[in-house]
């Protein structure tokens, strides 16, 4: 998201980087399609670089598009932990985003921004590809499971054995953990 160029925004103001979160979630889907066409190298670095999008690759191998993804969240204690870390961070956007429109209201229209006049809060996301995992909206979600049955996403990841997304998922959770699953996972491979 870029703002307008007429608009001066104060010289020791860093506006913070963002995104237009409809274009937001469609970028992490079309390379989600990639890293599973394109496992060995693409999905690679995916998996390892960037924590949204791991989680979106796990979603659509385990067939659960729930947030957190419970094989990211072996416990209770740690599912609580990025529940909690979500929160914290979509509040610091909250409060980004508020001063941000703030700062373009008093350079244009010396509005008085609040949570209810906003007009960017429901509009952009904060940009930090490499940073901590987000929580995809219920209609992200939704889609995503359309686009992983649609062009089989999770099985194109099961395949991969070069970088082998599967054996790592299964060697994080361990034996200990139920993990229906992965049941789910070889009846819809069988045949």
């Amino acid at each position: 998201y870029t703002y307008p160029e007429s608009i001066s925004l104060p010289p020791d103001y860093q506006p913070p980087s963002m995104a237009i979160t409809g274009s937001y979630w469609k970028a992490w889907q079309l390379l989600l399609i990639i890293s599973a066409h394109n496992p060995e190298e693409f999905g690679a670095l995916a998996w390892d670089s960037y924590p949204t999008l791991r989680a979106l690759m796990e979603m659509c191998i385990t067939s659960q598009f729930v947030f957190p993804p419970p094989t990211l969240t072996t416990t209770p204690e740690k599912s609580e932990e990025v529940r909690t870390q979500e929160l914290q961070l979509a509040q610091l956007e909250k409060q980004q985003i508020l001063e941000f429109e703030s700062r373009l209201a008093a350079a244009s229209s010396k509005q008085v921004i609040t949570e209810q006049s906003s007009l960017l809060l429901s509009t952009i996301t904060r940009m930090d590809p490499l940073g901590p995992l987000r929580r995809p909206a219920a209609g992200v979600l939704d889609q995503l499971k359309q686009i992983n049955s649609h062009y089989k996403l999770g099985h194109l990841l099961c395949r991969s054995r070069k970088r082998d997304f599967l054996l790592d998922i299964l060697q994080r959770q361990g034996t200990n953990q139920a993990m229906p699953w992965l049941a789910d996972l070889v009846e819809s491979n069988e045949g």
